[in-house]
């Protein structure tokens, strides 16, 4: 399948290079100035990869890589630009920290010598996975769960995890969410992979209590998840089949602007907190959350997009809405978690502010089973060494 490429760059000879370069590489490829052409036609943003210019007048590079993880889309991103080195990997840090593909940094000097370089990981990704491949794997086992440490930012102890869907193939090997989870939700199989996960997670919860751990479990689940046809006795079945009392389950919502009925929203997500799951509002503070949601809907926990916690430490706006969500979440006795902490500075920041808790690579980065297993045996011995 023919790869596409989006020129973002206001200098029409970069554009015309940059398209001669990319079409000789077999990309499709299309070019606009500025954000103005691409918030009239976002669907121009549904590529493969993004060639984008940082300096770009009143709207800059910047503000599209927000526009894109608005759109939650998954193209790769080549920076263009004539800053420094330092200034590069800051905006490189900021992209990633969004959860974005950042391929790395071009000065436009450089384009013609070195883009085969930079874009060559896309070129080594294995052929996009069919539709049939991802139903064969959910019928063959292929997929597998990394567990990422949740820590109690005031006391540090784990307590918990999120449980975060990984795909194993036996031919292509690894394929990451992001190359698996657009192709669900295009072809309608996200509700089937939301019950997957569901599986998966009860499963390996059922293994811990066995050994006597008691870790909550954190799993993602889309809004259609909740619209699901016989949604609570199909979620029945699967929670008798692993335990016979549920406890220690969060359900984390995310794409919330999918609920379009909150009535029928709060009935389902209502007898959910019923049989014992705890509700989290995924990317709270995101132009997707609202707070009526928090009004109208049953949540227990407000989590803080990995977007504010990656600039708090050093972004005066960013370290003022995340101090106010805090806030937020303590005066509606909701537990506050934050995501994405990489740094010293952004922890410390959380904690003196009585964030409850956190998680991030600073802390723990995801691991499969037996690993994060092995991980927190070393850390139940190190507590109890502490304890005696």
């Amino acid at each position: 399948m023919t790869q596409r490429a989006l020129i973002v760059d206001d200098d029409i000879e970069i554009q015309l290079l940059g398209q001669h370069l990319l079409r000789r590489r077999g990309f499709e490829v299309i070019a606009v100035a500025g954000l103005e052409e691409l918030a009239r036609q976002p669907g121009l943003l549904d590529v493969d990869l993004i060639l984008l210019d940082f300096s770009l007048g009143e709207f800059t590079g910047f503000d599209i890589l927000q526009y894109l993880h608005d759109l939650r889309l998954n193209a790769a991103v080549v920076l263009l630009s004539g800053c420094d080195e330092d200034t590069a990997q800051a905006l490189l840090h900021s992209g990633r920290s969004k959860g974005l593909h950042m391929l790395g940094f071009l000065s436009k000097g450089q384009l013609l010598k070195r883009l085969d370089t930079v874009i060559q990981p896309l070129a080594d990704r294995e052929t996009s996975p069919t539709l049939e491949a991802l139903d064969n794997a959910m019928r063959q086992g292929h997929f597998f769960l990394a567990y990422q440490p949740k820590f109690d930012l005031q006391t540090g102890q784990v307590v918990g995890v999120e449980a975060l869907l990984r795909w194993q193939d036996p031919r292509c090997g690894l394929i990451t969410p992001d190359r698996f989870i657009p192709l669900a939700e295009r072809h309608h199989r996200i509700v089937d992979l939301s019950w997957h996960v569901l599986d998966l997670a009860l499963a390996q919860q059922a293994r811990w209590q066995a050994n006597g751990w008691t870790l909550n479990m954190a799993i993602n689940v889309p809004a259609q998840w909740l619209k699901a046809p016989n949604m609570l006795a199909t979620f029945d079945r699967i929670v008798a089949r692993h335990t016979s009392r549920l406890e220690g389950l969060t359900l984390e919502l995310t794409e919330s602007a999918g609920i379009e009925c909150l009535s029928y929203a709060r009935h389902v997500l209502s007898a959910l907190r019923e049989r014992g799951c705890r509700l989290a509002l995924d990317d709270f503070g995101t132009g997707y959350s609202s707070l009526i949601q928090l009004y109208r809907l049953p949540f227990d926990e407000l989590k803080l997009d990995r977007s504010f916690v990656s600039l708090c430490d050093e972004d005066r706006e960013a370290r003022a809405i995340t101090l106010a969500i805090i806030d937020l979440g303590r005066r509606l006795d909701m537990t506050v978690v934050a995501e994405g902490i990489e740094t010293r500075e952004q922890h410390d920041l959380l904690r003196h502010a009585h964030c409850d808790i956190g998680q991030g690579f600073l802390l723990a980065r995801p691991m499969p089973s037996a690993q994060f297993d092995a991980w927190y045996a070393a850390q139940a011995t190190q507590k109890a060494k502490a304890l005696a």
